[in-house]
């Protein structure tokens, strides 16, 4: 599997695990999900998750950079969740912990994979100048 899949399938589980947990704390936080205060920013992580999903096919420059902030950002989102939930020790608040918990890793493994994407880009950028020097 290429790098640029494994860029888009950890992005996309980070944005659908951050949504998730962001959703539970606004329901758990006294706001109904039918509200217009949640709905931008649930809308915010499906934009972010398929910019990055676009960047990581077009190979930009700087698509590399942009995945490493926003599955940086998913993993700050999870761990909000697991910082905020309450009551801590019943069966709902384990399960959201460990549900955060799935969460942080998966954003910490985008932004490993944002950092390969980078040095993939530098990488061939290099190469591509090595034949041009040839010539």
């Amino acid at each position: 599997m290429k790098n640029r899949e494994k860029v888009v399938i950890v992005t996309s589980v980070a944005a659908v695990i951050a949504l998730i947990l962001d959703a539970v704390m606004f329901v758990q936080h006294g706001q109904s999900l039918t509200s217009p205060m949640v709905w931008p920013r649930l809308v915010f992580f499906i934009i972010l998750a398929a910019a990055v999903s676009g960047l990581a096919f077009l190979k930009m420059r700087f698509c590399g950079y942009a995945t490493v902030l926003v599955n940086l950002y998913y993993a700050i989102a999870s761990f909000a969740a697991f910082q905020m939930v309450s009551p801590r020790m019943s069966a709902y608040g384990l399960f959201i912990q460990a549900f955060s918990i799935v969460g942080i890793l998966v954003g910490a493994a985008g932004v490993y994979y944002g950092a390969k994407q980078r040095a993939d880009y530098t990488k061939d950028k290099i190469e591509k100048m090595k034949e041009q020097l040839k010539k």
